[in-house]
């Protein structure tokens, strides 16, 4: 493995590990649970059904009502500015990385998934957008949720194929690698079904987090242990 592939795997791990921990936080944020009496969020946690409403109906069922409105929108606008200002900054970091290690496997695959995450993180900054204008203005307008909708699902998508892309690429070696490039690959083809249908939320966020998860093992194994992709074949041989 050369410094500089290694150097990337090693960025690739941190970035991935700031990705674990701020996901981490988001649920310690205090009051960040829904207000809704009936579990309008369902089982996709209040930031995920905030991100997918379709009505301004949705917003009022996630925000309820007084005395629990109030230090619900504080926990949620906090929840937003840690996602525009340290989470998307910090996965696509993590997804970037981990392309531009792989690149030598396929470069034309790996543009593919960088142009990809780097669109979602864009799209993500958009929905953010769309999300503090409707809580300046509850339950929001109709108008704004229509900006809203397409961006959350074009964001989710792109990290699909960025996944995918990831997946395959180390789905091209033998052994662990290939291993873990399948579960990336299935990971992120879970995480584009949103588009097919709203129902499909639970999947898409299972598949995202399953193929983060073992993004990270990558990176980790393939910078602390110093073992090179190529050589996870049956034949190993030494990276050095």
């Amino acid at each position: 493995m050369t410094a500089a592939e290694r150097s990337w795997w090693w960025r690739c791990a941190g970035a991935g590990l700031i990705v674990i921990l701020t996901s981490l936080y988001f649920g310690q944020i205090p009051n960040i649970e829904s207000c809704a009496p009936d579990g309008a969020a369902g089982n996709l946690g209040s930031i995920i059904a905030f991100e997918l409403v379709r009505s301004p109906a949705d917003v009022a069922a996630l925000f309820g009502t007084p005395p629990c409105t109030e230090p619900f929108l504080a926990a949620m606008r906090h929840a937003t500015w840690v996602d525009a200002l340290l989470f998307i900054p910090a996965y696509s970091a993590f997804l970037i990385c981990a392309l531009i290690a792989l690149r030598g496997y396929g470069g034309s695959l790996a543009g593919v998934g960088i142009a990809a995450a780097a669109a979602a993180a864009l799209f993500d900054q958009v929905e953010g957008f769309w999300l503090f204008m409707i809580m300046d203005g509850l339950p929001g307008s109709q108008g704004e949720i229509n900006w809203l909708i397409p961006a959350v699902r074009a964001k989710f998508v792109l990290l699909g194929v960025a996944a995918i892309c990831i997946g395959v690429l180390l789905t091209r070696h033998k052994g662990m690698g290939f291993v873990f490039g399948a579960i990336i690959a299935l990971g992120g083809a879970a995480t584009t079904s949103l588009i097919a249908d709203d129902g499909f939320g639970a999947l898409t966020v299972q598949g995202s987090a399953v193929a983060w998860v073992a993004l990270f093992a990558v990176a980790v194994l393939y910078a602390v242990i110093r073992m090179n992709p190529r050589a996870l074949v049956a034949d190993v041989r030494s990276a050095d």
